[in-house]
């Protein structure tokens, strides 16, 4: 997973970076364009998918899921 930002005043992006290396980024261009003050819009975002759009990953909580309710039907039956 990787991380971006991106100031939104002045268009300053980041390239795919670990999330560390990324917030560095961000620090370091605050302390430099922005001196004690904090942009108003500002992106940090990650390029990760989330579970909605991975439909492996929906899969694999309804199996588990599934696996998980029929535990606990055969405990309640005994």
């Amino acid at each position: 997973m990787a991380w971006r930002y991106e100031c939104g005043p002045c268009r300053v992006t980041t390239g795919w970076l670990p999330k560390d290396q990324a917030a560095a980024k961000r620090d370091e261009h605050r302390n430099t364009a922005h001196p004690g003050m904090i942009p108003a819009v500002e992106v940090f975002e990650s390029n990760a998918k989330p579970i909605t759009r991975d439909p492996a990953a929906l899969r694999m909580w309804a199996a588990t899921a599934a696996v998980c309710l029929l535990a606990w039907i055969i405990q309640t039956m005994r």
